[in-house]
């Protein structure tokens, strides 16, 4: 039988690594907020002809307005009409001379791609602030009722140690989503509360299903199997369930990641990518980490 446990601080050390990539990456980059938190304007045109430069346009919003923007091409799922997404994080909204003023400047500079002005969309600061704290009391509130039925459901085999090591594994998780927000430059929307709160359900069920082993087999020993052999006798019984769980789940969400990024869908590209990598941590963090620490909690106590 494989010793899952006397490996712990490969997987560990591997954690440790990822995350400290993660601190190093936040404090390069910085975090970007989407204007759905910090306010702002976004506004799009849709253009023919070749791809416009989205480099190029932020430094023209620059130069006309004095703000700061992020720009980015999307194409259409049905026809190949190209739109370009102006987006202005800040604290004020656009006002409608500050649109004009902006059009006249792109239809100036790329006359040969006939723009048309589409949508404008202006949220207050105030707005988005009240949406990112609603979000992460959503998150907050998921993860303790996740620890509470841990706790209760699990009592058999130390409830509490059960679902503080589950706490280890979520934050681990969510920790390594925020990183990839951070890493690829994606802002933190309204997707990255999504995503967050479905890693939650996927990494607290790979996690409920080991420690469900474990209660069984301890049952099924009379209490006499050592606490490692445990471990690792739960470890082998479930890894092949989570396994190809976690595969169909990743094939999936690797099916639109594909289809967004060959389509120029920005928006799916960057929910599918931080989910592909959620569902993969979780499944690594419920199958190896949190039953070691929980196994190591146990031999210290």
């Amino acid at each position: 039988m494989i010793n899952f446990y006397s490996k712990r601080w490969v997987y560990f050390s591997i954690s440790i690594i990822l995350l400290l990539a993660g601190i190093i990456g936040l404090f390069v980059n910085g975090v970007k907020l989407d204007i759905t938190f910090s306010g702002g304007a976004k506004l799009t045109y849709s253009y023919t002809g070749k791809e416009i430069n989205a480099t190029e346009v932020e430094a023209l919003v620059k130069d006309t307005l004095k703000r700061d923007a992020t720009c980015q091409n999307a194409k259409g799922y049905e026809t190949d009409d190209t739109s370009l997404v102006i987006s202005l994080a800040g604290t004020k909204s656009l006002t409608t001379d500050e649109q004009d003023k902006l059009y006249d400047a792109l239809a100036k500079k790329y006359a040969d791609h006939k723009i048309e002005q589409g949508s404008t969309t202006n949220v207050e600061a105030a707005i988005g602030h009240r949406f990112l704290t609603r979000g992460l009391i959503a998150i907050g509130l998921a993860a303790i009722f996740i620890i509470l039925y841990v706790t209760l459901r699990f009592s058999v085999v130390s409830g509490f140690t059960a679902a503080l090591t589950a706490l280890i594994a979520l934050c681990h998780d969510i920790a390594l989503v925020f990183f990839v927000f951070v890493l690829f430059g994606i802002p933190i929307n309204d997707g990255f509360i999504a995503v967050v709160l479905t890693i939650l359900g996927y990494s607290v069920n790979d996690t409920l299903v080991i420690f469900d082993r474990i209660r069984e087999n301890k049952r099924l020993s009379g209490n006499k199997l050592p606490v490692v052999d445990l471990v690792n006798t739960s470890i082998k019984q479930s890894l092949t369930r989570t396994i190809n769980t976690t595969l169909m789940s990743s094939a999936a969400i690797l099916l639109v990641l594909i289809f967004g990024y060959v389509k120029g869908l920005t928006s799916i590209v960057n929910f599918a990518l931080p989910m592909l990598i959620g569902i993969i941590s979780g499944c690594y963090s419920s199958s190896f980490l949190a039953p070691c620490i929980w196994c190591s909690f146990k031999k210290s106590k």
